[in-house]
């Protein structure tokens, strides 16, 4: 409400004094940024939001003041408020990722595939697949990730192939192709012989082919 208040008797001494004078009161001199950021500085945010100074606050919109707050890569969702008579108060709400697409991009826990000026390196997973496959892959790893949960396996890459077929690497180094049905069954079938021939073993593995309706074949390395 002050605020308010504040904004129309700027308007009413303005209106006095010709809307010159009133054009240059209300020019966007400031942007306070404020927010938990993990992945993008202030100042880099500031670089990106710059077309917004000289703007006059009191005519332009919050609508158009959001499209270029959010437009920034690592920006998932802002709030704005107009501080009279020239300071713009940004609240940013940062992507949280999830995993890498591929060795340029990200995706986000929000299924959102961003490509920051600068990649992170984090101890995520990494997905491949065809362009514009990634809510595919995200999706499959959700799935995927289900099914690991009681197992000591964890993805360390996920594969969709440009024919279809799907392939995992794990954190411990074991590759594994699951082809393209079924993808889930054959999954539970090598974590079953996992756990009960292979765990023990993993240093002597160079593949696993789980595309078998009754098992999976093993790959050894031969004897030195």
């Amino acid at each position: 409400m002050a605020a308010l208040i504040g904004a129309i008797l700027l308007v009413l001494v303005a209106t006095f004094q010709g809307n010159d004078s009133f054009d240059r009161w209300l020019v966007i001199k400031n942007i306070e940024i404020k927010g938990d950021l993990k992945y993008v500085t202030k100042d880099e945010l500031e670089l990106d939001y710059s077309t917004l100074l000289g703007l006059n606050l009191f005519s332009v919109s919050v609508a158009d003041i959001l499209t270029i707050v959010e437009s920034s890569e690592w920006v998932e969702s802002a709030e704005v408020r107009k501080v009279w008579p020239n300071t713009l108060q940004v609240l940013v709400h940062e992507h949280t990722p999830l995993a890498y697409w591929g060795d340029r991009q990200l995706v986000s826990t929000s299924a959102v595939v961003i490509e920051p000026k600068s990649v992170p390196k984090l101890p995520l997973p990494r997905l491949y697949g065809p362009y514009d496959s990634s809510d595919v892959v995200l999706e499959q790893f959700g799935l995927i990730s289900q099914v690991l949960a009681s197992s000591s396996l964890r993805i360390n890459t996920l594969t969709l192939e440009a024919r279809g077929a799907w392939s995992i690497i794990f954190t411990n180094g074991v590759r594994v192709k699951l082809g393209r049905e079924e993808i889930l069954d054959r999954l539970q079938r090598f974590i079953a012989v996992y756990k009960s021939d292979l765990s023990g073993r993993i240093e002597k593995i160079t593949s696993v082919d789980a595309r078998y309706p009754h098992g999976v074949a093993v790959g050894w390395e031969k004897n030195k």
